[in-house]
């Protein structure tokens, strides 16, 4: 039996995905934009809740729609963001320049992660010592921003096109 792609059965079902890519993808950056600014007005030194759960649901919605479309390095990145935040709007952890450093590093790493997926993108940038320092702090422990941020972006090949998982 012919194997059928998920671009075949969404055509015959009159669905087109691209137009579901264009929608995650603008939302995604509004919700990156908005936590921005957000995490650029926190005061570390009193924190609101409803400031900590604004900016913990923008990281949420991130997540949940790059997990739905299968962009696994961006719902990893996001997952970690949001465990960091729980942690402070749950009064686990006090907020630090530090976490804010870092939670801001991510969204840039996140920004150029989604560029790449929607292929604008040129490079892709290694987010393993986000990672690192995210679960440090979860952890309590203190990092070096400086060692934060976004290792330097390999060149990445260009896909012609936003790449839909299970489409060959």
């Amino acid at each position: 039996m012919a194997e059928m792609s998920n671009e075949g059965a969404s055509a015959s079902a009159g669905i087109d995905l691209s137009q579901f890519f264009q929608v995650f993808f603008e939302e995604a950056g509004e919700n990156l934009q908005s936590m921005e600014q957000m995490l650029l007005e926190l005061d570390v030194n009193a924190a609101d809740d409803e400031e900590l759960n604004a900016i913990f649901r923008c990281a949420h919605s991130v997540k949940g729609g790059a997990a739905t479309f299968g962009f696994s390095d961006v719902a990893e990145l996001t997952h970690q963001m949001e465990a960091l935040l729980d942690k402070l709007r749950r009064h686990e952890l006090t907020p630090t320049t530090q976490m804010v450093d870092v939670l801001l590093a991510s969204g840039d790493a996140l920004k150029a992660l989604l560029a790449r997926h929607q292929g604008t993108g040129d490079a892709v940038p290694d987010t393993t010592e986000l990672l690192f320092s995210i679960k440090t702090l979860c952890a309590g422990g203190k990092v070096d921003t400086a060692a934060a941020a976004p290792a330097p972006a390999r060149p990445a090949p260009a896909p012609a096109a936003p790449q839909v998982p299970g489409q060959r």
